[in-house]
C-alpha cells in the first residue's frame, strides 16, 4: 500500500521510483546501438528506446554539389534554422569535376557553427540540447586516403565522367567473364537487368580509372571511400560505409553487408575478379552500417571544430536523394518518391529485389536493411522549362515568372491542339537508357502560340514520368501514390498535370527539403525517439501539406495522347540522329562596334573540345566564359568555369577569351587568368 501523501515514507517511495525510472532510461539509451546491430532482418530500423526530454534537438548536414548545409530540427520534425557554407568545384579538364575533401570539413565547421549561432538567438543553449548529428552527401563522390587517412588527391565528384571508358570496359569484361565461366545471372544486374550501360559516375569505374591512370595514388591508397565516409571519419575517428551508398552505387548487397560484420558480407567479389579489381576489396572500409545506426560519439577535436558538446551521437546517413526518401516518408513497399528539380528522380520501395531492363536496381538493403528499391529518371525536366522560358519570353515579358506562363497554359486544352513534345534534351535515363537521345516539338501550326509551347513541354515531362513509372511497374511493382518534393511542387498546374497523366494521387510534404528532414528522422530514431522506429518517426515528423487527386476524365484524355503520340515519337526522333550533321554558318566579315560570340557555358561539358572546334570552323574570333564563385548566384544548381578549366581551354585554342567574373575577391583570379592570355575581363 502507498504511504500517506506528504509523509516521510511517501517521499522515500517516490525517490525509489524516480531512481528506477532513471536506471531503465539509461539502460535503454546505452543499449540502443547494440540493438541496432541486429536489425538486418527487420523490415525497418527499430530500437527500443525510452522517451527522452522533449527539448532535444538534432542537426542534419547535407553535403551538396555547391555547398554544405546544416539544419536544426526538433523531435516533431520542425526546422528551427538552416545555414550554408560554399566550397569550390574544380574542372581541370572537360568532363572532370573535383573537390578538396579538407575543404568539405572546413565548410562543414562554418555551416554548423553558423547554425548554432543563428538558432541560439531564439532557442537558448542549443549546442547542449543537440543529441545527435546525421550527414547525407552527394554520391558517388570518391576519395582516396593514405595510411594516415589523409586525402591523396582531390575527390572525384559525382558528376565527374572521366571514367566513361572504364564504364564501357566493365560492361564488356563482365559479359565475357559470364560467358567464359558459364554464369547465367548477370554480375551487374542492377544496371537495367545486366543490359547496362554502367554509369561512369559510380564507384567501380572511378576506382578503375584511378588504378589505370594514377598507379602511384592507387599504390599509396589504403582506403577508397566516399564523401559520406570521409566526413563521418572526421567526426568519429571511425571509418565505415553506409549500406545505402554501397547497395546503390557500389554493387553491394546492403542487407548482407550489415548482417555480416567481418568485412566480407555482401561484397561483389566475383564482379571484382571479372574486372581485375580484386584489390579494391582491401581498400574499402571494413565496417558497414545501415542508415540510422549510431557510428559513435563525436570526438573532442570534432566537437571543438563544430562548437558542439562531446555527448553528441554521430548517426549513419547516406546519399542525399535516398536519405530524401526517408524525408518524403517513402519507407514502406508500394511507395513511390519523386524528387524534382532540373531533372526527375523516381525511387520506388519494394520488399523483395525486383529488376527489369526498363529501370535501375534493385538495390538490396537500401534505403534501409529490410527494404529494396528501384529507380528511374529523366535527365532534363525543370531545365527544359527554364530553356522554354528563355526561348519564348519576349521583350515585354522580361519580368514574367513561371506562374504567369502557367496561367496562360491553363487556358489551353489537353493535348495543346495537336502539339506534342519530347523532354529528353539531355538524353534518356529510363525506361530507355540512351545518353544520345534528344528533345522534340512536333505538330506545329501557325495557330499555335507560346502558351501552347509552354504547355506542351509541361505535358512532355509528365508523359516522361508516366513512362518511367511504367518501366518500374514492368518488374511487378505497384504504387498507390506519388510522394513529391522539389520545384514541381511550386506549380499547382504542373502538380495536377502529374496526377492526371499518371492517374495517381500526388502528395506534397510540409517540409520542402527531404534530405535534411530525412537526416533528422534518422538521428531521432537512432537516439531512441519515436519508439526507435523509422516508420513511427515518419508518421510523427513527416506531415502532408496537400494531396492532389487525379481527374480520371482528364487521365483518359492524356492516356490516349501518351499511347498514340508520345511513345511512338521517341523512336522516330532517334532515327534522325544518324542523318543530322553539324551546320557551319559563315558570316560575312564587317566592321561593327559590338561583337556576337558563342558562350561555352551552353555547350556539352563532356565534349568541350568539339565545341571549341566548331567555333573555330565557324570563323569565330572570340569565346565567352563565365566564372562565378557562388556569392551572387541564386541558382545552387548552376555550373560555371574555374581558373583551371580556363587554362585547359586556352591550351586547346588560340581564339580570344572573353571572361566574365562575378566573384567576391577578383584578386584571387587575375594573375592566373592573365597567364593564359585572357583577352578581356568583365567584373560584376
Amino acid at each position: 500500500a502507498m504511504p500517506a501523501r506528504g509523509g516521510r515514507g511517501w517521499m522515500v517511495v517516490k525517490l525509489l521510483q524516480r531512481a528506477a525510472i532513471a536506471t531503465v532510461w539509461m539502460f535503454q539509451i546505452q543499449a540502443a546501438p547494440t540493438v541496432l546491430k541486429s536489425l538486418g532482418k527487420s523490415p525497418l530500423l527499430r530500437i527500443r528506446g525510452g522517451c527522452q526530454p522533449s527539448d532535444s534537438l538534432f542537426i542534419s548536414v547535407d553535403g551538396g554539389t555547391e555547398s554544405i548545409r546544416a539544419a536544426m530540427f526538433d523531435v516533431k520534425g520542425n526546422m528551427l534554422g538552416q545555414f550554408a557554407a560554399p566550397y569550390e568545384t574544380r574542372h581541370p579538364h572537360p568532363g572532370w569535376a573535383e573537390q578538396d575533401p579538407d575543404e568539405w570539413w572546413q565548410s562543414m565547421g562554418k555551416a554548423v557553427r553558423g547554425l548554432i549561432k543563428q538558432t541560439d538567438q531564439v532557442h537558448k543553449n542549443v549546442n547542449m540540447r543537440v543529441k545527435a548529428l546525421c550527414v547525407d552527401t552527394t554520391c558517388c563522390t570518391v576519395v582516396a586516403l593514405d595510411d594516415h587517412k589523409k586525402p591523396l588527391r582531390p575527390a572525384l565528384l559525382w558528376m565527374d565522367c572521366r571514367a566513361a571508358e572504364q564504364a564501357s570496359e566493365i560492361l564488356s569484361r563482365c559479359k565475357d567473364y559470364e560467358k567464359e565461366n558459364g554464369i547465367t545471372k548477370s554480375l551487374i544486374a542492377v544496371n537495367c537487368d545486366g543490359n547496362g550501360p554502367i554509369s561512369a559516375e559510380w564507384m567501380l569505374p572511378k576506382a578503375l580509372w584511378i588504378k589505370a591512370k594514377e598507379p602511384e595514388v592507387w599504390k599509396k591508397s589504403s582506403t577508397i571511400c566516399e564523401y559520406q565516409d570521409f566526413i563521418n571519419l572526421k567526426l568519429t575517428g571511425t571509418l565505415c560505409v553506409s549500406s545505402c551508398n554501397a547497395a546503390a552505387r557500389w554493387h553491394w548487397n546492403g542487407r548482407e553487408a550489415v548482417e555480416k560484420a567481418d568485412g566480407t558480407g555482401g561484397r561483389p567479389l566475383e564482379l571484382l575478379r571479372a574486372i581485375d579489381l580484386e584489390d579494391l576489396q582491401e581498400k574499402w572500409p571494413t565496417r558497414c552500417l545501415a542508415m540510422g545506426q549510431v557510428i559513435g560519439k563525436i570526438t573532442k577535436a570534432a566537437a571543438d571544430h563544430l562548437q558542439l558538446a562531446e555527448h553528441v551521437d554521430i548517426v549513419q546517413g547516406g546519399p542525399d536523394a535516398f536519405v530524401g526518401m526517408v524525408g518524403l516518408g517513402c519507407v514502406a513497399p508500394g511507395l513511390l518518391g519523386l524528387i524534382t528539380g532540373s531533372s526527375h528522380l523516381h525511387v520506388a520501395v519494394t520488399s523483395e529485389a525486383r529488376t527489369a531492363k526498363n529501370m535501375w536496381g534493385a538495390y538490396v538493403g537500401a534505403p534501409l536493411p529490410g527494404l529494396c528499391f528501384v529507380e528511374g529518371g529523366q535527365s532534363s525536366t525543370g531545365s527544359v522549362m527554364r530553356w522554354s522560358k528563355s526561348l519564348i519570353s519576349g521583350k515585354d515579358e522580361e519580368g514574367m515568372e513561371y506562374k504567369d506562363y502557367d496561367l496562360m497554359a491553363a487556358n489551353v486544352s489537353v493535348g495543346c491542339d495537336g502539339l506534342v513534345a519530347l523532354e529528353t534534351f539531355q538524353g534518356s535515363r529510363t525506361p530507355t537508357t540512351d545518353p544520345t537521345a534528344r528533345g522534340a516539338l512536333v505538330g506545329l501550326t501557325l495557330s499555335h502560340r507560346k502558351q501552347h509551347v509552354w504547355r506542351a513541354f509541361l505535358e512532355s515531362v509528365c508523359y516522361g514520368t508516366r513512362a518511367c513509372i511504367d518501366g518500374l511497374s514492368s518488374a511487378g511493382v505497384e504504387f498507390r501514390e506519388i510522394k513529391m518534393a522539389g520545384g514541381v511542387t511550386r506549380s499547382q498546374l504542373w502538380l495536377q498535370m502529374h496526377a492526371d497523366v499518371t492517374g495517381l494521387p500526388v502528395v506534397v510534404g510540409e517540409c520542402p527539403d527531404g534530405p535534411l528532414l530525412g537526416c533528422a528522422i534518422l538521428a531521432a530514431v537512432a537516439t531512441g525517439y519515436h519508439g526507435g522506429s523509422v516508420e513511427r518517426a515518419v508518421e510523427e515528423m513527416v506531415r502532408n501539406k496537400k494531396v492532389v487527386q487525379p481527374n480520371m476524365a482528364m487521365h483518359a484524355e492524356y492516356d490516349k495522347i501518351y499511347k498514340r503520340s508520345y511513345l511512338p515519337l521517341a523512336p522516330a526522333i532517334r532515327t534522325m540522329k544518324a542523318t543530322r550533321t553539324p551546320e557551319v554558318v559563315k558570316r560575312p566579315q564587317q566592321r561593327q562596334n559590338f561583337k556576337i560570340c558563342p558562350s561555352l557555358l551552353a555547350c556539352d561539358w563532356a565534349d568541350i573540345a568539339n565545341a571549341i572546334k566548331q567555333c573555330e570552323e565557324a570563323g569565330e574570333e572570340w569565346i565567352h566564359l563565365d566564372m562565378f564563385d557562388g556569392v551572387q548566384l541564386n541558382d545552387p544548381g548552376a555550373l560555371t568555369f574555374g581558373p583551371q578549366m580556363v587554362q585547359a581551354i586556352r591550351r586547346r585554342t588560340s581564339l580570344k577569351l572573353d571572361v566574365h567574373l562575378v566573384v567576391d575577391r577578383p584578386s584571387r583570379y587575375i594573375q592566373a587568368l592573365a597567364k593564359v592570355a585572357t583577352s578581356i575581363f568583365a567584373f560584376s
